[in-house]
């Protein structure tokens, strides 16, 4: 081989290897720097509470359910789904909803309120609804 041959290889495979040295150490500098990780930002969830007047009584009863929810993030409500526990719902928007029960049992109410932005709240309310009960006159018979 020719010395000016072999010296241009060398000086060839002497590039190469410089080059992947510096790949190398970029690829092993980029593995050690912290990543930045996507922050992700939540709105605060709405809050929904309702309230059953009167939350007993004697069947058939007609319950009155009241109902406080606030949205901080100011969205506003779009959806109102009741579940009233005795097989009946509506989608009727609160702030006062009525139901009467006229099986004796113990039911529990549900209120899902959704946002426009799609955020969700649920709230529960007990009632229990008692068999009718006779006046004074059937007891002294």
């Amino acid at each position: 081989m020719k010395p000016r041959a072999t010296c241009l290889r060398a000086a060839i495979m002497l590039a190469l290897l410089a080059m992947l040295a510096c790949a190398a150490a970029r690829a092993q500098e980029s593995e050690s720097q912290p990543t930045a990780t996507p922050e992700i930002q939540l709105g605060l969830p709405p809050t929904v509470s309702i309230r059953a007047l009167p939350p007993y009584g004697a069947a058939p009863l007609t319950v009155g359910f009241f109902v406080n929810a606030v949205d901080p993030e100011n969205a506003g409500f779009v959806s109102y789904r009741w579940n009233f526990g005795d097989g009946r719902v509506a989608i009727t928007p609160p702030l006062l909803t009525y139901q009467t029960y006229v099986k004796p049992g113990n039911y529990l109410a549900t209120l899902t309120v959704v946002t426009s932005d799609g955020r969700s709240a649920s709230a529960f309310a007990g009632v229990t609804v008692r068999g009718k009960t006779f006046g004074a006159e059937s007891s002294q018979r």
